[in-house]
């Protein structure tokens, strides 16, 4: 029997939502499912082909291939089901109200298809399973998560907030209840400012959580001055004077005070790129109400902000101060220190981190400067020393000079009112090396008429005479004319010692001229004319080596001489020199006795 035969039978009625009523054909689920089922077959296929490579690995890859693939197929089956189910059910439902209308417009013309053509359409649309029916179960969960979604949203966006009652009046909203806490604080800080006889006022506050929409809350100021505007009628706008949060007073302007401030500050700002000026306390200008009582003028604010007094403190010793530069650094003087520190003068060896009492004029408010700070330190050079046989024992030469080395710092410097308090290094380049002093230190056994034991700086020679005095200097130096050497007045017969170790290259005994005299080859390459002598040393000869401080004659006024002297005369190469850049410099003033 044809289709067309049903429906034209009277008998036989097709429900639109009949769960039997499938096609006889199409199955699209079963189409999915199988789909689905060819593709995780391959899928095995490949699994099985790595389990050759590990047949451990493969075996768990085929067995979650299956699993997965199992869960795959009934998804997809309950999924064709739940979209392709209701779609062809409305597609066969419109095939047989199309052949009911038919038969009805055949049967009882057009009037009784348009009767059947209403009834169909009302059981397609809003049938058991209609469209309208359909549609619904599909829209009502995506409406429902929608409503929820704004729901939370709206609850979200909502500010929730303490509604806050204190002694019975409303205040307003805050955030929390440290808010009250504070501004109760600072409400009995500005009460009993004046130190009037107000008592302190108890507060009795009550929250109750509040949505606000989006109003906004008030803050520790805000809640403060609406409390004292509900206590007292004595208020007025200012600003509040807080340093360090203590409440010092009310002012109705402030522009002079940080005037003062700022001015205060830059007599110790450098402009340096890093440089931090700061007072230590916090100070801050408050607007809101106060008590009138709490007003005072603004200069009274400024006479605090820049007072001073006098206060013992101390001062701690940096690396490489000594006591003048600590003198300088506390702007005192010596007799000043030691009226603190018994015993501290300027011999007073201190050590880094030593500290040292001073008297310091205090500010209120004391101003901190950290910056960071360039400069060079010296590196100390080493000293060596080495033994010299050609030198009598005790006897000392510098060989070579040391001189320090320069070590450039960069440092963090932190100063009180200018006091240092703190000195940070950040880091320490040596720019200079050091360089190591040479002295050689005399092994030979001392003489018993020798010169006494001395330092001699390289270069140099050692004072000639034991004693005695510059009395006269060459032409080149003010000396009279022809005068090519120094004259060293001593008693007659005082010893006069080779300057220098060398060779004696001449022994003279004259009466005219340089009278007795003795020429000395210095190993400096320089030789030396000691004349005037009134003897010779029983032990030196031409030729014989002498050690520096060896005795080689005695001080006297033979040849042409008006007194008792030694005439010391140098030169090189037969050209004379000037003798003073060969001895001790602290020996080679007029009038100055050496001994």
């Amino acid at each position: 029997m044809s289709t067309e035969e049903i429906a034209q039978s009277e008998e036989v009625v097709i429900p639109i939502d009949a769960d039997k009523d499938k096609p006889a054909n199409i199955k699209p689920a079963e189409v999915l499912a199988s789909v689905g089922e060819l593709f995780f077959g391959a899928l095995l296929k490949m699994l099985a082909l790595l389990s050759a490579v590990g047949k451990k690995i493969g075996s768990a890859f085929a067995k979650l291939g299956v699993f997965f693939a199992g869960i795959l197929s009934k998804v997809l089956q309950k999924a064709a089901g739940a979209v392709i189910m209701p779609i062809y059910r409305h597609v066969k439902a419109f095939r047989i109200g199309k052949n009911e209308i038919s038969k009805a417009r055949a049967e009882k013309g057009t009037v009784g298809g348009a009767e059947a053509g209403a009834r169909v359409a009302g059981r397609v649309a809003f049938g058991k399973r209609g469209v309208a029916v359909t549609i619904v179960n599909w829209a009502l969960p995506i409406i429902s998560c929608v409503f929820l979604f704004n729901i939370i949203s709206y609850a979200n966006s909502q500010t929730y907030a303490l509604k806050l009652t204190v002694n019975g009046d409303f205040i307003g909203y805050i955030t929390d209840e440290t808010v009250f806490t504070s501004a109760e604080q600072m409400v009995q800080k500005r009460i009993n400012y004046t130190g009037s006889d107000v008592d302190a006022i108890t507060f009795e506050p009550s929250y109750e959580v509040d949505i606000i929409g989006y109003g906004k809350t008030l803050n520790t100021y805000q809640v403060t001055d609406k409390i004292l505007g509900l206590l007292y009628k004595d208020i007025s706008e200012g600003f509040g004077v807080y340093i360090d949060d203590e409440f010092y007073g009310t002012i109705d302007r402030h522009e002079i005070v940080d005037i003062t401030l700022d001015s205060m500050l830059s007599e110790y700002r450098t402009d340096s790129d890093k440089e931090t000026v700061s007072f230590d306390k916090n100070i801050s200008f408050v607007s809101g109400k106060y008590m009138i009582d709490s007003f005072v003028e603004e200069q009274d604010i400024i006479n605090l902000l820049t007072s001073n007094k006098t206060v013992a403190s101390y001062y701690t010793v940096q690396e490489n101060d000594s006591p003048a530069l600590v003198c300088n650094k506390v702007d005192m003087t010596f007799e000043e220190l030691a009226m603190l520190n018994p015993g501290f003068n300027k011999n007073t060896f201190l050590h880094t981190g030593d500290k040292i009492k001073v008297n310091q004029e205090e500010r209120f408010l004391n101003i901190v400067v950290t910056r960071e700070e360039d400069y060079t330190e010296s590196l100390p050079y080493d000293t060596e020393y080495i033994e010299n046989a050609n030198s009598y024992s005790g006897d000392e030469i510098l060989e070579v000079t040391g001189k320090n080395g320069e070590v450039a710092v960069t440092a963090n410097v932190s100063y009180i009112n200018g006091v240092e308090i703190n000195r940070q290094v950040l880091s320490r380049t040596v720019t200079r090396e050091p360089k190591t002093e040479v002295i050689s230190i005399g092994t030979k056994v001392r003489d018993s008429n020798a010169a006494p034991p001395t330092t001699v700086e390289a270069g140099k020679f050692r004072w000639p005479v034991d004693g005695g005095l510059i009395s006269e200097y060459p032409w080149f130096h003010g000396g009279y004319s022809t005068h090519k050497g120094i004259d060293i007045a001593a008693p007659r017969g005082t010893a006069i010692y080779a300057a220098g170790s060398g060779t004696i290259t001449k022994i003279a005994a004259l009466q005219t001229g340089y009278g007795y005299h003795v020429v000395i080859h210095h190993d400096n390459g320089v030789d030396v004319t000691y004349a005037h002598m009134c003897a010779f040393s029983s032990t030196i000869y031409v030729g014989k080596r002498v050690t520096s401080g060896e005795c080689i004659g005695y001080v006297g006024m033979t040849g042409t001489a008006t007194g008792n002297h030694l005439h010391f005369e140098v030169r090189k190469n037969n050209i004379v020199l000037d003798p003073l850049d060969y001895l001790p410099s602290h020996a080679t003033q007029a009038g100055v006795r050496f001994y």
